[in-house]
């Protein structure tokens, strides 16, 4: 791609649109503005390939490039981010019960329970968990792209599991 062949720019398109469009649904629900980002990701990688340096995670590239793609668009356009500023948003996540129930191979009960206790979750601890155990970024990673510390990481991943494994057993123990 770094030497002009648009085919490799559209097999990087083929090879990532969907967890881009997926990963950018997480922040709206605007199908149109999550295109129009994902476009403009591309254009703009085709348009500095030249001067881009050498990308180790293209996967890690990609996800972080439509992040802030689509959370600028927003605050931008649609004047959904707050006062305070782009750190604040609502990571739009559905866990799917049907993949809980396929990679775990757990009972559909179990698939709403846990549906259920990941909804108590607070916005950060969703998107830590959806960063790490759906998307396979490493802790570096996620600490780029949610703009926190990679210490910062780790406390609130183990904070998560903390929370997930003691609202699982709460949920158990009262049913």
């Amino acid at each position: 791609m770094q030497q002009g062949d648009e085919a490799a720019l559209a097999a990087l398109m083929r090879m990532y649109y969907d967890d881009l469009y997926h990963y950018a649904s997480r922040f709206t629900k605007d199908h149109g503005l999550i295109k129009d980002c994902i476009q403009e990701v591309f254009i703009s990688l085709w348009q500095r390939r030249e001067t881009i340096g050498a990308i180790v995670s293209p996967r890690y590239y990609f996800l972080r490039a439509i992040k802030n793609k689509t959370l600028k668009a927003l605050h931008k356009n649609a004047k959904e981010a707050t006062s305070g500023g782009l750190e604040e948003y609502d990571l739009l996540y559905e866990f799917s019960i049907e993949k809980i129930i396929v990679e775990k191979q757990i009972s559909e009960e179990k698939g709403r329970k846990l549906i259920s206790t990941l909804s108590l979750l607070s916005k950060r601890q969703r998107e830590i968990i959806y960063l790490k155990y759906y998307q396979y970024l490493d802790h570096g990673q996620i600490a780029e792209l949610m703009n926190i510390s990679r210490q910062s990481v780790y406390n609130l991943l183990h904070e998560a599991i903390q929370k997930l494994r003691s609202l699982w057993h709460e949920e158990f123990i009262t049913n």
